[in-house]
């Protein structure tokens, strides 16, 4: 015990670091994803049968493939289009377009669970289509759909790690170069877990506290 307090005491500033930067792609990430997964809907409400298809065409892609995969896409691949960005910045694309996809998908499941009387009420009121969908129905499955939300939100920062795999000075990234000095793993991996679980701890304390508050509004 004394000597992991040890190992954490001296390597605490480098993990502490790489909390921040985990922290900082996953806080870029996630709102990017849902912005994202709010435009990939569109074509759908709308009902724009080419765009539609070209959506569905998109998400299988995102779906059936790896994240890494992806990442190393882009991360090897823009360079040869003559765009060369960062690492981080390739990062969180990668990511958000990922989850983006999975987030449209649970967004559009809880669409197609409200009552079509949802859709007849507001026309019946005049109001138009884009209106029906910003205030009526969109909130609407917000509620129904937040716990699968916030699951793929805590998922999201877990797969923030891959990053790493393009040298991203990440958390997975400081354990392992803690590894290679310190010839620590089991200490280094410990400590590693422990500041993922606090940061999807306290994402997850968040959602919840959405949850309850949203249930307590329009339950």
């Amino acid at each position: 015990m004394d000597a992991f307090a040890i190992f954490f005491t001296r390597y605490l500033p480098a993990f502490a670091d790489g909390f921040l930067i985990t922290a900082g792609v996953a806080a870029l990430a996630a709102p990017a994803a849902l912005i994202w997964a709010m435009v990939l809907i569109i074509p759908r409400l709308a009902r724009w049968t080419w765009a539609s298809r070209l959506v569905d065409a998109y998400i299988e892609v995102m779906r059936n493939s790896p994240l890494l995969v992806q990442m190393y896409l882009l991360y090897f691949g823009l360079p040869l289009l003559g765009l060369f960005w960062s690492s981080i910045v390739c990062g969180v694309i990668a990511i958000a377009s990922q989850h983006g996809a999975f987030l449209s998908e649970i967004l559009r499941s809880g669409i197609q669970s409200l009552s079509q009387r949802q859709w007849e009420a507001g026309s019946a009121i005049g109001m138009r289509r884009s209106a029906v969908i910003r205030l009526v129905i969109m909130p609407q499955a917000f509620i129904k759909v937040l716990p699968a939300l916030g699951n793929q939100l805590i998922v999201l920062v877990k797969d923030t790690s891959l990053v790493s795999a393009i040298g991203v000075m990440d958390l997975t990234l400081t354990g392992k170069m803690t590894i290679e000095r310190s010839g620590a793993s089991f200490e280094a991996f410990i400590a590693v877990a422990f500041f993922y679980l606090i940061l999807t701890s306290t994402l997850g304390l968040v959602l919840r506290i959405i949850e309850v508050r949203a249930a307590r509004r329009y339950g």
